[in-house]
């Protein structure tokens, strides 16, 4: 994943940079200066995006659920 794709990916979620600098307890001075555009960015993002990702899909469904339930 290149930075590019990933401030997509991050759009996509409804974050910004220093949003997800604060969830994934990263450095956002990092993000923005070390990430270049069409560089491959740290092996975990995606992954960590993944799962970020199904984790708001979980919350929704949740969410759901528990509205109907009582």
């Amino acid at each position: 994943m290149t930075r590019l794709e990933f401030d997509k990916k991050i759009k996509e979620l409804g974050l910004s940079r220093k949003d997800f600098a604060e969830i994934a307890n990263v450095s956002y001075t990092g993000i923005s200066t070390n990430w270049k555009d069409d560089k491959e960015i740290p092996s975990w993002v995606e992954p960590f995006l993944y799962h970020y990702e199904k984790g708001l899909k979980l919350d929704e469904l949740l969410a759901i659920i528990e509205k109907y339930k009582g």
